[in-house]
Formats: C-alpha cells, sequence, structure tokens
C-alpha cells in the first residue's frame, strides 16, 4: 500500500561555527542554542499547521553537538551533520547521524521505510565517487564552457618540483605541524621580513597528501582558494603566547584554529586546560627564547587580525604593514616560485634582477652570525679591521663566507623539500618539558648547521689562516 507522507527540514549551527566565518560579524548576530530553536522548529512542523510526520535535521556542528541535539529532541528524527570533513555514521538516543564526507568524494544513499504506524526502518550506503560512474554529458559540456574561461592553460602551469610529498590532509594540518604548513608560512616569513609567521591551518583546504614532484597551478589554487591578505602586526611575547594558545586549545579536534608556524617553535601539554597548555619557557622566537614583554613582528591574515577562529588577542594591535601594502598570499606563493626560478636559471629572460627573498629576514641575520662565529672560531681570533692590505684580505675571506653561508641557505630552499622539523612539540607523557625543550634546542641547531655552514666556507677560513 502507498503511503503518502510529509517531510520537515531545518537547519541548525553551533554557536562556534560563527567565529570562523569571515564575512560575518559574531556580535551582530543573535545566536539561539541549537537545542532550544530544534525543539521549537520541529514543534512547528509536526504540529497541526504543516503536519509532517518526519523532521530531518542538516546541521553544520562537530559530533559531539549534533549527538547534544539528538538526545535532547525528540522531535527531530534523522540529522544529516557536516562540518567534521569525514565520513562516518553513528546512532545518539536511537538516531542516526550522518556524515558524508567533503568535497563530493562520497555521499549517502538513504532509504526511508514508512508504515501505516509503525517506526521508520532507515537503511544508509555509503557511496564513494570514483571513475567507474559516467559523467553526465549535459553538465559535462556545461563545465568546459567555464573551465575554458577560468583556466585558459593557466591551471597546468608547473610552479615548481617538490622532492617530497606534502601533508595537507585535514587528520595532519589541524592537529600536529606538517611539511605543507611549514612551506607555506615560510614564505610568509620571508615575503614581509616578520619575526614570526602565523596561520589558522583552516586556510590549507587540499585535505591530501600531494605527490611529490610537478607542482601546478591547479595544486595551488586547491590549497589556497581563498583570497587571503597578510598583514603585519606588531605584537608583544604575551600576545604571541595567547594566540598559540588559542591554536591549541580544541586539540585534538580536527579545528582550522589549530596553528602553522614558522619562524616561532613550542610546545603545548593537551593534558592541561585550554588557555594554559604553553608553558612561555618552551617558545622561542627564532633560536631565541620568547620574551614576554618584547615586540615582534608577526605576519599573518588579516582573518585573524579580526579575531576570527578565536584569535581576538590580535584584534587592535598596531599595524606595521596593511593588506594593500602586503602581498596576498596566494601571490606571495607564485612569487616565491618564481624566485627559485630565477635563483637556479630555470627560467631566462626576466624583466628584474629584483625577486622576493627566499629567505626570512631574521634567518638571514642567524646565519651571518653563525658563519662568522664559524670563521672566527676557526681563525681562533677575530678579524681586526685596521685598513692595512692583509686586514683587507681578512675582510674579503670574512664577507666570503658570510655570502657563501645565504646562498647556501637560498639553494637549500630552492629545493623545495620542506620537512618537519619539531616547530610545534606534543607533550604527551610526563616529564616530557625538558625533552621538548632539548628537543627544540637540538633541531633548531641541526637545521642552522645543516644549511647554513657550507664546506666552501670553511675553506675559506682555512685559506686565510694559511695566509
Amino acid at each position: 500500500m502507498e503511503i503518502m507522507t510529509s517531510f520537515g527540514i531545518i537547519g541548525l549551527v553551533e554557536e562556534e561555527w560563527l567565529a570562523t566565518l569571515a564575512t560575518i560579524d559574531a556580535e551582530q548576530v543573535e545566536f539561539r542554542d541549537f537545542v532550544t530553536e530544534g525543539r521549537r522548529l520541529a514543534r512547528l512542523l509536526k504540529g497541526p499547521n504543516h503536519g509532517c510526520r518526519y523532521v530531518i535535521a542538516l546541521t553544520h556542528m562537530r559530533f559531539p553537538n549534533d549527538c547534544r541535539l539528538a538526545e535532547n529532541v525528540d522531535e527531530i528524527d534523522l540529522i544529516l551533520g557536516g562540518h567534521d570533513h569525514v565520513y562516518e555514521i553513528k546512532k545518539c538516543a536511537g538516531k542516526y547521524i550522518v556524515k558524508s564526507g567533503t568535497d563530493f568524494r562520497q555521499f549517502s544513499k538513504i532509504i526511508l521505510t514508512f508504515t501505516v504506524e509503525g517506526p521508520v526502518d532507515v537503511t544508509i550506503e555509503e557511496v564513494n565517487i570514483t571513475s567507474k560512474y559516467d559523467e553526465d554529458e549535459d553538465l559535462l559540456q556545461e563545465l568546459k564552457k567555464y573551465d575554458a574561461v577560468v583556466q585558459a592553460g593557466k591551471m597546468d602551469e608547473v610552479l615548481g618540483q617538490f622532492s617530497v610529498d606534502l601533508d595537507g590532509r585535514f587528520s595532519s594540518i589541524r592537529t600536529s605541524e606538517t611539511n605543507l604548513g611549514n612551506f607555506i608560512t615560510d614564505v610568509m616569513l620571508a615575503a614581509t621580513h616578520s619575526d614570526l609567521a602565523l596561520l589558522n591551518s583552516g586556510t590549507l583546504r587540499s585535505d591530501r597528501v600531494h605527490p611529490k614532484g610537478s607542482f601546478t597551478m591547479r595544486d595551488l589554487v586547491t590549497v589556497l582558494p581563498m583570497m587571503d591578505s597578510l598583514i603585519v602586526l606588531e605584537v608583544t611575547g604575551k600576545q604571541i603566547v595567547g594566540a598559540l594558545e588559542n591554536g591549541v586549545s580544541l586539540y585534538p579536534r580536527l579545528e582550522g584554529r589549530f596553528p602553522q608556524v614558522s619562524g616561532v617553535s613550542f610546545a603545548f601539554d593537551p593534558r592541561k586546560p585550554a588557555g594554559k597548555r604553553i608553558n612561555p619557557d618552551h617558545v622561542k622566537i627564532g633560536d631565541e627564547k620568547l620574551d614576554l614583554n618584547q615586540r615582534y613582528r608577526l605576519v599573518t591574515k588579516m582573518y585573524l587580525y579580526q579575531g576570527k577562529d578565536g584569535y581576538d588577542i590580535l584584534k587592535n594591535s598596531l599595524i606595521l604593514m596593511a593588506e594593500d601594502e602586503s602581498p596576498e598570499l596566494c601571490t606571495a606563493v607564485q612569487n616565491h616560485f618564481q624566485a627559485i626560478k630565477m635563483l637556479t636559471g630555470a627560467q631566462e629572460h626576466w624583466h628584474t634582477h629584483h625577486r622576493q627573498s627566499l629567505v626570512a629576514l631574521s634567518r638571514r641575520h642567524s646565519v651571518v652570525r653563525m658563519a662568522e662565529e664559524a670563521h672566527h672560531g676557526h681563525n681562533r681570533q677575530p678579524v681586526l679591521i685596521k685598513g692595512g692590505s692583509q686586514d683587507a684580505s681578512a675582510r674579503r675571506a670574512q664577507f666570503g663566507t658570510r655570502q657563501s653561508s645565504l646562498d647556501n641557505v637560498e639553494h637549500e630552499q630552492a629545493k623545495l623539500s620542506p620537512r618537519v622539523e619539531g616547530r610545534i612539540v606534543v607533550l604527551a607523557r610526563e616529564g616530557e618539558a625538558w625533552s621538548a625543550e632539548k628537543q627544540m634546542d637540538k633541531l633548531s641547531l641541526t637545521a642552522h648547521i645543516d644549511d647554513v655552514i657550507p664546506e666552501e666556507a670553511l675553506q675559506i677560513s682555512s685559506f686565510n689562516e694559511k695566509c
């Protein structure tokens, strides 16, 4: 027997989601608890004016909030959720909560079987989108029209050649340091001559591992699909700790506020309450311990300066370089690839010899200092500048050491082999704080020594000693 029935559909979001929206000021929005509103709307739909038998909630919430909704609103029968970017089916309070994945990689086929008065039977089938499905010809032809206009060959342009895989999976970038995050934030740092870079991992949208080899414009747009303006702020060490605390406050949830960083390294303890997970003594800017009262140059996104994703502590900071003076993030990355081509001679006939630096200014200063220390240490005494020919020779040798070190670091950056360096250390066991500090010291020293002091620099020092 055919049974005619009617459905009611409502949309609900969690309050935390509002903080992630760049175009909505949460202070100008009246938020009503999704349980209260869900119950009101569901009762309205099932009431005499609408007579719906079955109510489905479309939500943009994390699973614990979906479960809270299921437990507290009897009038809602099925929850189709988003925001978690996973495929998962769970039951809570006897109701199905269905998360159907992300980016059209999967969908769910749900069959509801109704009887005259009995309960509704629910069956759910996961459908993975693969090449076994034929393309819809009508839709394909329409897409080709726009594809020709939007791409015009640009998307297949090879920007560079990575020698390692790049990890952009949400499960990685939203819970830990990744080499993709390191690469992007290193570019931010070098492009703006800042002391440190801070990026919310929600900026990086590809949610996949990019295999080593050719990296195209299409790949870059997949990673950075949004137009994000950079901004350079003056912040105190105390603000830096506060910003990092916010970044790890919801760990291990896959939240976009989790930080990817450059120029700063830190350790945090997820066992401690949010806001108290970072010991300032375990935070370093470059190779120096953080000074809570010192002022630093921070490059980040306008989005975070506006206090989005919980980064309220950055609001009202002094702007050193406004967004109209700074490169857009995607453009900065493109400029980085172009600078590599100029450095390596991969492409000739540039209109200018000027290019974006591949190495942050703070790193350059560190390189010079370490190169000079290595030079002096090898000669056992500093070079005294007196104006004589012998001193001029020594000065030339010292300059050669310094320049050779800088060139070496730039060529290392040009190899496009970003790695996880211990910038973010998760403390998981008792007594690990001491080892974390030692680990960061060791990684910082190793990264500098391996990349900074080339063999030819020591040869120059040796030559000077013989002279």
